[in-house]
């Protein structure tokens, strides 16, 4: 079998691009023998209730230490408060506090201003109450860069940009 995902996705077009903008890509195993052997492999070798990746752990077994091919898997989360706030200093990066003051908000028009202040206020001091609000303050933080970036930067000259419905070149 031969096909182009796997010089694709793992030459310029996948491990390169990736890594040029700071992104962890999930490729999945691409070698054809791999796919032909999983392919052949009965209903129960593929998952045993909700014991994911049997068959690899059980592979991995000789190879990992226990407590590593048997671990539950472990989700990507996004940064956590102290990520923008350090441990214990309070006072954020530059670009945190600018993306959460409030003109910033009252200018993206999304966030109530006043809400999110009390946010900052309980990061800032170390009481945010858990994921939920280390979520939100990642919701808001992104929005707001986002906002930045995309909405309010000019656009450079030359560049292509979407205007009522077909693209033009900005001048």
């Amino acid at each position: 079998m031969v096909t182009l995902l796997s010089p694709y996705l793992l030459a310029s077009q996948g491990d390169r691009m990736a890594m040029a903008h700071g992104v962890e890509a999930r490729v999945p195993y691409l070698d054809h023998r791999l796919f032909e052997f999983a392919a052949a492999l009965p209903d129960r070798s593929k998952l045993r209730g909700l014991h994911e990746k049997n068959i690899l752990r059980r592979w991995a077994a000789d190879v990992l230490p226990s407590s590593a091919a048997q671990r539950t898997k472990q989700p990507y989360r996004a940064p956590d408060v102290p990520a923008f706030f350090g441990r214990g200093e309070g006072n954020p990066p530059e670009y945190v506090a600018e993306l959460l003051d409030e003109a910033s908000l009252s200018r993206s028009g999304v966030w109530d201003a006043g809400a999110v202040a009390g946010l900052v206020r309980r990061c800032r001091t170390g009481q945010a109450t858990g994921v939920r609000e280390g979520q939100a303050l990642v919701a808001i933080l992104s929005t707001q860069l986002w906002q930045r970036e995309f909405l309010e930067t000019p656009i450079e000259s030359g560049a292509s940009r979407h205007e009522s419905g077909k693209f033009v070149l900005a001048s």
